[in-house]
């Protein structure tokens, strides 16, 4: 020692390298400072305690700046932010404090020990300060802040005490023999408490430490009190890095468990939407794991023997000797595999399941475990064949007045001559019909395209709907039916095509689906802020659970499967009506059929109607 300025601990070498990482570089001149204060009361003259808190200031900013070279991280939570400390910190930017420090000491004549021993005593006080100090700055004063819990307060205080009164005891009470009785509290401080547990154990545990062996406790053997502290810093410093690097293990684990678990709760939420699962068979156990979506999937709890039997009994039980065959053949042959079928849904609806697959093989080539996903694929299959019932429906009503249209055409072009004008005129007035109806399909279906694709926007305007409804009423009228009109004059802001669309779907629906010689009623009603549209008839009407599926494409109710129809017309009049804010629906006739109506509001937002307009 040199009039108190080289000693084996010293503590502000730590405290000064925190304050720079933690607060930045600006905060050097407060260590220089410190340094210079520190250096004068401990006996040096204030030029060689200048000269030597020049080297403790650089000291901790070349630390520093070391350290953010290498991304480090207060927290320690990661090896490499031990290893940089130990390495950067107290290893190599201490050696610019010892250096400068034995160097002005020598200078001026007030070094009591030779250049290289003072040199290695300074270096590893300064070392020791970056391993017991600094640790435990960085990690307490580094965000995020530690917010324990009542249980874990009460755990640390206790094993704390545990510590201090056992480490007490081993080091000033001259049982240094038996320093392995804190091995088990510094690891379970560790374990419990992760950084903050090693650093803050670490630290106690030196504290006593050097404090036993400076008033001659703990006698290891050294002739002098700094050999015997040297000795300690020696076995300390083992003991510090050592609990450093099992606190930052077990962070690192924790936050690749957190990372996984994160990224499993992130692809369980997209097998959610997807409606896909992932699933394992290990052959030789004959033991199934599954993903969670795949437990919602097929409707199941968790079980605790999920095997190949219990997955077939999931199976729709008319697919399931199908499937059990396809497994067989693919553990045959081993290649890539791909099925459908069906489970039976939680209302007890049958849906579509399909899996695919391949199979893992060993070095022999024999099959080890099978893998693959699952996904619900029945709305696809709804879609599918709603596409077929879209083209055998669409198909066979476009058919049925093409061959009309053909057959009257061909009759008139190589007869026609020989035909009475009776037949004549019969005939022409079929073809019309015909081509009328075929008219009004193609037009249905261009504005479910038009509406589809957003090219069908409305056109507000006040118009007067019963006049409307009783124009399209007449039109009926010459094509053969009469329809009743019972119609008030109410002013709408209303889209006047499509309001005609309305019309004459509903009562082409109504004389369809109404015997010839029955009555067909169009109402117009006016409603507080709204017009209601009826048409009324007197067919075999529409059952209850039938009412709102009539307004879906192509759907028609399963009581009218012998009427023509495509189920395209009640769509758009749904449609149509949504377009204006209102909606549609079926109520009986009071003397039998049904009632289909619309409500339509009397005024549109002025925003609308101008832009309408």
């Amino acid at each position: 020692m040199a009039h108190g300025i080289v000693t084996p601990v010293w503590a502000p070498t730590g405290i000064a390298l925190a304050a720079l990482v933690l607060f930045g570089p600006s905060l050097w001149p407060a260590v220089a400072i410190g340094a210079l204060v520190a250096n004068a009361t401990s006996g040096a003259s204030v030029p060689v305690a200048a000269g030597i808190a020049v080297g403790n200031t650089l000291e901790a900013v070349v630390g520093a700046a070391l350290l953010r070279r290498v991304d480090f991280r207060p927290s320690l939570d990661r090896v490499r932010d031990v290893a940089a400390l130990v390495v950067l910190a107290a290893g190599a930017s201490t050696a610019i404090a010892a250096t400068n420090g034995v160097t002005v000491l020598w200078v001026s004549g007030n070094l009591s020990d030779s250049y290289a021993s003072s040199w290695f005593l300074w270096w590893s006080g300064d070392a020791m300060g970056d391993l017991v100090a600094a640790p435990l700055l960085l990690v307490w004063l580094s965000a995020p802040f530690w917010k324990p819990r009542v249980a874990e307060i009460v755990e640390g205080i206790a094993l704390l005490g545990v510590l201090a009164g056992l480490s007490w005891f081993v080091f000033l009470h001259g049982y240094w023999h038996y320093p392995h009785l804190l091995f088990p509290l510094l690891v379970w401080a560790s374990l419990r408490f992760y950084q903050r547990g090693a650093v803050t154990s670490s630290f106690v545990v030196a504290a006593f430490a050097i404090a036993g062996a400076i008033n001659g406790s703990t006698p290891l053997g050294g002739s002098s009190t700094t050999e015997v502290v040297q000795i300690e810093e020696g076995l300390l410093a083992a003991v510090l890095v050592s609990l450093l690097i099992l606190g930052a293990v077990l962070s690192e684990r924790t936050a690749a468990e957190r990372t996984l678990e994160h990224e499993r709760e992130i692809f369980a939420e997209a097998q959610a939407v997807a409606h896909i699962g992932s699933w394992e068979w290990n052959i030789a156990a004959d033991r199934i794991s599954w993903s969670e979506e795949l437990f919602r999937l097929y409707a199941q709890e968790r079980a605790p023997e999920m095997s190949s039997a219990w997955y077939l009994e999931q199976i729709h039980p008319e697919d399931r000797r199908r499937i059990e065959r396809r497994i067989l053949r693919a553990l045959g042959d081993t290649a890539p595999f791909s099925f459908e079928h069906r489970v039976i849904g939680d209302n007890g609806t049958p849906r579509w399941i399909q899996v695919q697959g391949h199979v893992v093989v060993d070095a022999a080539g024999d099959p080890v475990r099978m893998v693959g996903t699952a996904q619900d694929i029945t709305e696809t299959k709804r879609l599918h064949e709603l596409r077929e019932t879209i083209v055998v429906s669409v198909s066979h009503e476009l058919r049925t007045p093409l061959t009309s249209i053909i057959g009257f055409a061909q009759t008139l072009r190589e007869r026609g001559a020989d035909l009475d004008e009776a037949t004549r005129t019969e005939m022409v007035r079929n073809l019309v019909e015909q081509a009328i109806r075929l008219q009004l399909l193609l037009s249905d279906l261009l504005d479910l395209d038009r509406m589809r694709h957003g090219l069908l926007p409305p056109s507000f305007r006040p118009t007067d709907v019963g006049a409307l409804v009783a124009n399209v009423a007449a039109r009926q009228a010459e094509q053969g039916r009469q329809i009743g009109v019972h119609a008030e004059p109410v002013v709408a802001d209303v889209d006047a095509a499509k309001v005609e669309r309305i019309v004459e779907n509903l009562l082409a629906n109504a004389v369809k689906h109404t015997p010839p010689g029955t009555d067909v009623i169009a109402r117009v009603e006016r409603g507080h802020g709204f017009v209601m549209i009826a048409v009324d008839d007197r067919g075999l009407g529409v059952q209850e659970e039938e009412r709102e599926a009539v307004f879906e494409l192509f759907t028609r109710g399963y009581s009218h499967d012998g009427v023509p129809g495509a189920g395209i017309g009640l769509s758009l009049v749904a449609q149509f009506a949504a377009v204006h804010g209102g909606r549609a629906w079926i109520e009986d006739h009071p003397g039998g059929g049904a009632s289909f109506r619309v409500r339509l509001p009397l005024h549109q937002e002025a925003g609308q109607a101008t832009a309408a307009g």
